[in-house]
């Protein structure tokens, strides 16, 4: 039986949305890397470079990007999920469970620092793409923590996926046209770049491990709505990268900077809750492996936006890596989701 319009129109609609959503975390990362390297903004306008990729600096950015998008999402809780403030209520009254949520919160930011000097010091769809491997972290995470062995085909996209971070990874650093490009051709920026990213894909495997625990149901308790886990951890996050800044280097940033920096970071933030939303919205028009096989377009998405917006090129194998990561994170997704 052929599907209705009706049909036919949701789905589309669910595809358009959950694509936008993934055009909308491409140009969060090409923000992202803006507060800290000076480009050429589409060839002619000379943009970025506002702060120094120090501890100190990220975890301030990450701070204030944090409490606005937490912000941002409680003031639309009514629209996608309006039991959020009963839920967190409820949350405090199983402490094992809060543990997880902030150990997942504890993750996420040291995953989004390390992916923000990575942003820093390497082009961004080096930096994404490098970061992408965290759906194979968490795979070989599950299978020693939550005793989930992987299958045949998974270790072989596993590899697929290795394979690729590998490809980006090799060769000269890329070239790029910006204000100062001197900053992302030195031989040992692009080392802890791609470094970072590791460590940022190895962190958001831990988050996803978190995540799985606290948002699957047991016989013994209901599972937690994602609006209401991702709120508390965008709260945690925002809430200790704020206390660490008195235990840290002063910050390093020009008076001038502040500015574009906090209209950046309102951009970003926006940017982000919004694609949130939409991706909320895809997934009830077409379902869970759909929406993971075109959110795994960001990598090269990202590639794509820098390249058009900060001039930045990557070689051949570099885009070979970009889409081998892609393909693999998207196989591994939907079939993650198909087996759920």
């Amino acid at each position: 039986m052929s599907p209705s319009p009706k049909q036919t129109s949701r789905v589309l609609l669910g595809i358009v949305l959950v694509f936008l959503s993934a055009i909308f975390l491409a140009v969060q990362n090409v923000i992202s890397r803006l507060f800290f390297v000076p480009s050429s903004l589409f060839g002619y306008v000379s943009l970025g470079g506002w702060l120094s990729p120090q501890l100190s600096n990220i975890v301030m950015l990450l701070a204030l990007r944090m409490a606005l998008m937490a912000v941002l999402l409680a003031s639309a809780t009514t629209l996608l999920y309006p039991h959020t403030f009963t839920a967190l209520y409820q949350l405090t009254k199983a402490p094992k469970r809060l543990a997880c949520v902030a150990g997942s919160g504890l993750c996420l930011l040291v995953g989004l620092t390390s992916l923000y000097f990575s942003l820093s010091q390497v082009a961004a769809g080096v930096a994404i793409a490098t970061f992408f491997i965290y759906p194979a972290i968490t795979l070989l995470l599950a299978w020693r923590f939550l005793q989930q062995s992987p299958r045949a085909y998974q270790l072989g996209l596993m590899l697929i996926i290795f394979l690729g971070v590998a490809l980006t990874t090799l060769g000269k650093p890329v070239s790029e046209t910006t204000v100062n490009s001197a900053v992302a051709t030195l031989p040992s920026s692009s080392t802890l770049g791609i470094l970072s990213g590791l460590l940022a894909g190895l962190s958001f495997g831990l988050y996803g491990i978190f995540a799985e625990i606290v948002l699957q149901s047991t016989d013994s308790r209901p599972s937690l709505h994602p609006v209401p886990f991702s709120l508390i951890t965008f709260v945690i996050v925002s809430a200790i990268g704020g206390f660490g800044l008195f235990f840290m280097p002063p910050l390093e940033v020009a008076p001038t900077a502040w500015q574009p920096i906090l209209s950046m970071t309102v951009l970003s933030a926006l940017v982000t809750v919004t694609a949130y939303v939409l991706n909320n919205f895809g997934i009830r028009l077409i379902g869970a492996s759909l929406t993971a096989l075109i959110s795994a377009s960001a990598p090269a998405l990202t590639a794509l936006f820098a390249w058009f917006a900060l001039q930045e090129t990557l070689q051949l194998q570099q885009l070979l890596g970009i889409g081998l990561v892609t393909v693999g994170v998207a196989t591994l997704s939907v079939k993650a989701k198909q087996q759920r």
